[in-house]
């Protein structure tokens, strides 16, 4: 009877494999997609990057603003020297001169403003993918949070299943030494057992503290608010093929938008150093005044102007800029094959890592599986009085450490699956198929 009553507390205590990864989520659980989010909003460098990007917006509209026309209010009074009554400078209209006129100046061909208005918008571009670039550097910290806080939240309750479990065999060794069916090694051993247990509990309970900690931090939860993780399901889907992975990467990765930007503003700029060997032609419209006398009502008239300014000789200053442009082009497009070079190879390696965590998957359930039929059948013969509390022991070592290694390779294949969503230039969950 005392062997039975055991028996059946401990397989009440049992049950670490089918508790780990398989709960339930309830609506309120943070999951991983949501804690993203979060971290989008409340994140400094994210607001960061949106600030650059209007600043680069208002820097646009100020470049386009130099093609059109511009009202300008002028006024003021001339005094010039005189020499015998006559001014001393034949372009004075006399010894002083009244100015007063609104004037209206059109830019009729002006190619290094265009090429200006061309770099601001380019740099608008390149701050819109630096603010997805900064997205995604977010979500590879918070993404790397919280399956550390899944982890150690998993590990947790796999030392307080097995403390659970020991608690229980302990009692029974208790009442078997009483019952005078165990010796004192027996109880030495399974209170030997349960202080192993307490102290591996006693070491991931700081470090499952820390995580939660960090992904408080990192989510702008305080830590007592932050919500229970949701459900980390194990992988059921296979790997996307890696030409599938490298044809989004060249769709969406930011870095490589980036680089475009960057190749697009260089050539902007090589148009603006050519421009400056190119005439700029403006027109200018005068209403007011422009007299050595004192000015009438009557007196108020219009003026156009038609100015040309066309470089003629500048010591190869423009020649040796255009070069210089040049070669800022060549090196922005070297940039971009070496980037993308750099991101294939990175996704190669993790498509490694990818498969590599689901086979270790794989093995890790299946040892898991077995250590628990050994345990459970060490368990019965330990109570029955066939097997040494040190074989019992050693059994429920080789349980715990399995469902420790089976609970980490669970969070292994899916950060190494989110690794590569955020290769490719996509946020982790955002694939259906992951």
């Amino acid at each position: 009877m005392i062997h039975k009553a055991a028996t059946r507390r401990i397989t009440t205590a049992l049950g670490i494999g089918a508790c780990l990864l398989s709960s339930i989520a309830a609506a309120d659980d943070l999951t991983l997609r949501s804690a993203i989010q979060r971290a989008l909003v409340n994140q400094a460098v994210v607001q960061q990057a949106q600030h650059m990007i209007a600043e680069r917006r208002d820097q646009g509209r100020a470049a386009r603003a130099d093609l059109l026309p511009a009202l300008s209010l002028s006024t003021g009074g001339v005094w010039t020297q005189t020499q015998n009554g006559q001014p001393r400078f034949v372009s004075a209209n006399g010894a002083r001169e009244l100015i007063g006129q609104v004037r209206l100046q059109i830019p009729l061909y002006t190619p290094q403003a265009y090429a200006l208005s061309a770099l601001a918008r380019n740099r608008s571009a390149i701050a819109r993918y630096q603010l997805q670039q900064t997205q995604l550097a977010v979500a590879a910290q918070v993404t790397m949070a919280y399956y550390q806080m899944a982890l150690d939240a998993n590990t947790l309750a796999v030392w307080r299943k097995a403390l659970a479990a020991a608690r229980q065999m302990l009692v029974a060794t208790q009442e078997g030494y009483r019952a005078g069916t165990r010796s004192r090694l027996d109880l030495s051993q399974s209170k030997l057992t349960l202080v192993r247990i307490r102290m591996g509990l006693d070491q991931a309970r700081p470090r499952a503290q820390a995580a939660r900690h960090v992904l408080a931090l990192q989510t702008g939860y305080t830590t007592a608010a932050l919500p229970v993780l949701a459900r980390v399901a194990v992988p059921r889907t296979a790997l996307p093929g890696t030409n599938t992975l490298r044809q989004q990467a060249d769709q969406s990765q930011p870095l490589l938008r980036v680089a475009d930007g960057e190749i697009q503003s260089a050539r902007s700029l090589l148009h603006y150093q050519q421009a400056a060997q190119l005439p700029i032609i403006a027109a200018t419209g005068a209403y007011g005044v422009d007299t050595s006398t004192l000015p009438q009502s009557q007196r108020l008239g219009w003026q156009a102007i038609l100015s040309l300014q066309m470089p003629i000789f500048g010591f190869g200053r423009n020649r040796d800029r255009v070069a210089a442009a040049q070669e800022q082009v060549a090196a922005m497009r070297a940039a971009k094959a070496a980037l993308r070079l750099q991101i294939r190879s990175r996704l190669a390696a993790d498509y490694g890592a990818a498969q590599a965590a689901a086979n270790a998957l794989q093995d890790a359930q299946t040892l898991a599986r077995t250590a628990r039929t050994v345990y459970t059948m060490t368990r019965k013969g330990y109570l029955a009085g066939a097997e040494s509390a040190l074989a019992l022991q050693q059994a429920e070592n080789d349980w715990v450490q399995t469902q420790l290694q089976s609970a980490g390779a669970a969070i292994r294949a899916r950060l190494t699956r989110a690794q590569l969503a955020l290769d490719s230039g996509l946020l982790p969950d955002q694939r259906k198929s992951s």
